[in-house]
């Protein structure tokens, strides 16, 4: 498990929901020093804080461990329409010609047909 990653995910999620260390600490109960922590990597952290962050942040645990799972194909296309959602046609456009062309190299250079 990439905690690195999970810490960061966690970091991602809660400011994009505005909401600081503190708030989430009283939520879940644990403490500011343990949450920066986690966010930062620097600790692994329990099945009770994974569970107790994913329904104060509103979010899945597989949204979160996203990074560490084999199938988890569906977070990231929900992460890539997200971040489409406020694109203008012409920036779509140019994003459209990114991906395909990435796909194949990354097809190319990586050997796979997935």
């Amino acid at each position: 498990m990439d905690y690195y990653k999970l810490g960061m995910r966690i970091r991602e999620t809660r400011k994009k929901k505005a909401i600081s260390q503190q708030e989430l600490s009283y939520e879940i109960e644990y403490s500011i020093p343990h949450i920066s922590h986690v966010e930062n990597g620097s600790t692994k952290l329990s099945v009770d804080f994974l569970v107790k962050v994913a329904n104060a942040l509103d979010v899945t645990a597989d949204q979160l461990l996203c990074d560490s799972l084999n199938h988890s194909d569906k977070v990231f296309q929900e992460n890539i329409l997200e971040s489409l959602r406020d694109c203008s046609n012409q920036e779509l456009r140019i994003i459209n010609q990114l991906v395909t062309d990435t796909k194949i190299n990354l097809r190319r250079n990586l050997g796979s047909k997935a």
